[in-house]
């Protein structure tokens, strides 16, 4: 067989954290309540797909995606592209409720807002980590939850049994990039924007997946987001340690630090590798740097828009300063984090990441 069963895939997936990920009461409280919307959502996926056959028939062409490790500035490379009036950036209440039947735009936000703030009334200081609103551009692991083997439910999770599972048959990947294409196709069938315009995608699991990508979508260009690891790799275990304490008292800091060093050195490197062989078309990806985004955001986006053969739209300068000035860096409180307060030390992180770093130039945070 092609690639595993979905239900195969749901069912390791839901024994695995049943048996391994420790929850405590409200973390079993929300995963129930989260399993059982995903499962009535996907089962209504089912019925339309094979009710309105034209929708996987909608085409998804040059879908630009912003891949890259997480706390790289994929997030506000996603919003300020976002901005362009030429692309279209699936929003947090359409991967939570994707159904025009369930109401206007405006009945879809408020039916997921409460879900958004959720996050952040269960552990307040989420939002200085990370920002979570309905009508913002959304990360593709939020609608790719209704696969099981998607990346959504690894970050909430130590479930190693299905991590190793999982491992042995990426094969499932094929299946994820399919439904990817399907949200999309969905999206635009049932919102508001009947003249569908180019796809701006983000999600730091793409950099882990970018052959199974471009096998589904061969067309796709791709900006990969670039920062200093002894940076990125400490505020990334600090949001997945708070992520994973949502749900379980049991959350060994120091083990997913040395875990996520380890993945990330093979995930990024595994990339070079990839663009240097051709498996992947090295053509069609543009580098994007951290420090030079924050040092001059509308200089950056000019560069890469330029490497993209986009065209700039016109006021776009003014669009791009007036959306970072009504969001300030810190404007939700200060996230604050180090190498030494998740377990990692500075010297074996530059050392690991010495090639990754060293290849693509990338200017040292100090």
């Amino acid at each position: 067989m092609l690639f595993r069963s979905w239900t195969e895939t749901y069912q390791r997936q839901l024994a695995a954290i049943d048996a391994e990920a420790d929850l405590h009461l409200l973390g079993r409280v929300l995963t129930r309540a989260e399993v059982l919307r995903v499962l009535q959502t996907w089962l209504r996926l089912q019925d339309l797909w094979r009710r309105e056959p034209a929708i996987l028939r909608i085409p998804v062409d040059e879908p630009l995606f912003v891949v890259g490790p997480p706390r790289t500035g994929t997030t506000i490379l996603l919003e300020l592209l976002a901005l362009d009036p030429q692309l279209r950036a699936p929003l947090a209440y359409e991967a939570l409720h994707p159904f025009a039947e369930t109401g206007s735009p405006t009945r879809r936000i408020s039916l997921s807002e409460p879900e958004q703030e959720f996050w952040a009334d269960i552990h307040p200081p989420f939002m200085t980590m990370h920002e979570l609103a309905s009508d913002l551009p959304c990360e593709c692991v939020h609608f790719l939850m209704y696969d099981f083997s998607g990346p959504y439910w690894g970050m909430g999770y130590d479930a190693p049994s299905f991590t190793g599972w999982h491992l042995e048959h990426l094969e499932t990947l094929e299946r994820v990039y399919r439904l990817h294409r399907r949200m999309l196709q969905t999206f635009v069938h049932e919102g508001p924007d009947a003249d569908p315009r180019r796809w701006l995608l983000k999600s730091p699991f793409h950099v882990s997946t970018l052959p199974a990508l471009f096998t589904e979508y061969p067309d796709a260009r791709v900006v990969h987001t670039h920062r200093d690891p002894r940076r990125f790799l400490a505020s990334l275990v600090s949001i997945l340690g708070a992520i994973r304490f949502m749900r379980s008292d049991a959350v060994d800091v120091a083990a997913l630090a040395g875990i996520m060093q380890m993945t990330y050195r093979m995930f990024l490197e595994g990339t070079i590798d990839q663009r240097i062989s051709r498996e992947i078309p090295d053509d069609r990806i543009v580098d994007s740097h951290f420090t030079t985004l924050m040092r001059d955001p509308v200089a950056s986006l000019r560069a890469t828009y330029e490497r993209l053969a986009l065209a700039w739209p016109n006021g776009h300068d003014r669009r791009i300063t007036d959306y970072l000035a009504a969001k300030p860096k810190g404007k939700h409180g200060e996230h604050s984090y180090s190498l030494a307060d998740v377990g990692l030390d500075e010297a074996s992180v530059a050392a690991d990441f010495a090639r990754y770093t060293t290849h693509y130039g990338i200017e040292p945070e100090d």
